[in-house]
């Protein structure tokens, strides 16, 4: 039988910790074990590792803090001593059955892979502000490489917490790179990059927390972070995916339509409250997506918002504000 690690990288994650260790275990199949690397916290977080001894946590505590992206590699060098390995954040939840699905998904999947499940959004008091859709077929499913490597170069990316890593007790051939905003699409995708098999599970396992004390949220206002990583990401993915070089120069194009609709979401949010940090985000889109492919993604988030209001829908902008607070 696979043994399975849950690692779970915390800093300051007091408020929802107790939570997100509730929901492990409840699990219909229950990690081997559970490592909790603390990132130098200075909340309750310690004492709360103490009132779950039921659980027989691991605990360990850096000295010092060593930024997000460093605390999830010390995360990742515990894969060898486990068959399958799962990072779970400290605010965010799985449902009961996450990991016996995501066990069975790989099993028989030669080599290293990944699963994901699907997953909703919630804001802080644990309401719904992004439901996914519901597939009627929740039948696991093979990922072509390349289908996988577009939707990571999208943005499109898949939540690690919902991430079932099979390590085949071997390190990860990768890391968490300094993108502080997408540092886990780009992660995932490099695996594939390397030759990891993904599993997807259409099934809606997973709750994203959506609150204001999380690395996304203080991500916002910085434009290198909140823009210009998001560009830098596309482009290292992009790299990845095996094209012929007129495929390569097509897909280019779409990617900065693309950066370019998702800048100009971004800038009318903050068009009224913050107008000249908006001026900055419209400049680094036009700087990325140069005139002609900037203004057409331009169009193509009016024109969307254009149909949704015929539909009685929400705006993209609308949708994007939902999101980003926390309190709605």
């Amino acid at each position: 039988m696979p043994t399975v690690l849950t690692a779970i990288p915390v800093y300051n994650g007091a408020h929802f910790f107790p939570q997100t260790l509730d929901c492990i275990a409840a699990q219909t199949r229950r990690p081997d074990r559970i490592v909790v690397i603390d990132n130098a916290s200075t909340d309750a977080t310690p004492d709360i590792v103490r009132a779950y001894s039921h659980l027989n946590l691991e605990y360990r505590r850096n000295p010092t803090n060593v930024g997000g992206a460093g605390n999830l590699n010390l995360c990742l060098q515990l894969a060898d001593q486990a068959d399958l390995l799962h990072l779970m954040m400290a605010d965010d939840l799985v449902g009961p059955t996450f990991l016996q699905r995501s066990v069975d998904a790989l099993a028989g999947i030669p080599g290293q892979a990944l699963s994901y499940v699907l997953d909703d959004k919630i804001n802080q008091q644990g309401r719904v502000v992004q439901q996914a859709h519901r597939p009627a077929d929740t039948t696991p499913r093979r990922v072509p490489p390349a289908e996988f490597l577009r939707r990571q170069g999208n943005l499109d990316s898949i939540l690690l917490p919902g991430v079932l890593f099979k390590t085949d007790r071997r390190p990860i051939p990768a890391g968490f790179r300094n993108f502080p905003q997408v540092a886990d699409c780009v992660f995932m995708a490099e695996l594939v990059h390397l030759g990891f098999s993904v599993v997807e599970i259409p099934e809606v396992l997973c709750q994203y927390r959506l609150n204001e004390l999380n690395a996304t949220s203080a991500n916002r206002s910085r434009i290198d972070s909140f823009v210009r990583d998001e560009w830098r990401a596309m482009e290292l993915i992009a790299g990845w995916i095996p094209e012929s070089p007129l495929q390569r120069r097509l897909s280019h194009a779409w990617l900065k339509v693309r950066f370019a609709a998702r800048t100009e979401v971004k800038r009318q949010l903050f068009a009224a409250a913050n107008p000249a940090y908006a001026a900055e985000i419209d400049a680094v889109r036009r700087e990325i997506a140069g005139p002609f492919l900037g203004a057409a993604g331009l169009a193509a988030v009016h024109a969307r918002d254009f149909m949704r209001r015929l539909r009685g829908q929400p705006t993209r902008l609308k949708e994007f504000e939902s999101l980003q607070d926390p309190g709605r």
